[in-house]
């Protein structure tokens, strides 16, 4: 397919899901990367330049301070709803201690639980891509869990097309990528990774090792 043949694609699974579930109970997730980003530019564009429905934003304490900037302006800028998820105090504080990866990782599927309980959330717009990950490759489009629903309207998009978006539409996308980095996560288990590499390369590599594993438990 074409970059404009993905995009028709992209949109019209948006337009399904907007169509399909209850707008009130619908969140995309947002991690300020890069591929969520264009997600939700996508979303714009169907919606003729806003969104109608909230943004979930995982905030473990740990983000890189230009994820958090980039978060408050495109939030600011386009009047974004946005769900801001911060983890509980005592997570925060052992992991600014210790920054131990597992607990990371476990916080962030309990702030996933704590939007799908406390905001009455159940279906989840989700910016992943089967190309990203052995675990994320046989995704499907509409996936139900047992209490919600994830939809991944950017599956069929490959690393390079998601560039070719952002320069396309020109599309605001977070500093750190101009310095090496192709994905983010938090800053303390994240690095660049050099073209030569494979894209997720940069993150935590026992987190990568057990991908699917804690997809299963509930991370995107």
């Amino acid at each position: 397919m074409s970059l404009d043949e993905k995009i028709t694609k992209s949109k019209d699974i948006i337009r399904k899901a907007l169509k399909k579930f209850e707008k009130d109970k619908i969140a995309i997730a947002w991690t300020g990367g890069k591929d969520s980003t264009v997600v939700l530019h996508l979303t714009r564009e169907v919606c003729g330049g806003r969104i109608p429905v909230r943004i979930f934003f995982n905030d473990s304490g740990l983000e890189f301070p230009e994820v958090l900037e980039f978060v408050k302006k495109i939030s600011r800028d386009w009047k974004l709803d946005l769900i801001r998820v911060r983890h509980a105090k005592c997570d925060l504080e052992k992991l600014k201690r210790t920054s131990d990866a597992r607990l990371a990782r476990e916080t962030k599927i309990r702030a996933i639980e704590q939007g799908i309980r406390e905001h009455k959330i159940n279906t989840y717009i989700v910016g992943i891509r089967h190309d990203e990950h052995p675990s994320r490759a046989k995704e499907i489009v509409f996936s139900p869990r047992k209490d919600h629903m994830r939809i991944h309207p950017i599956l069929h998009f490959m690393e390079r097309d998601i560039w070719d978006y952002i320069k396309k539409f020109k599309v605001p996308y977070v500093s750190l990528y101009d310095k090496g980095y192709r994905s983010l996560g938090e800053k303390p288990f994240t690095k660049p990774a050099g073209p030569d590499k494979s894209e997720r390369s940069g993150r935590e590599h026992d987190k990568e090792k057990i991908m699917a594993r804690l997809r299963a438990l509930g991370y995107w």
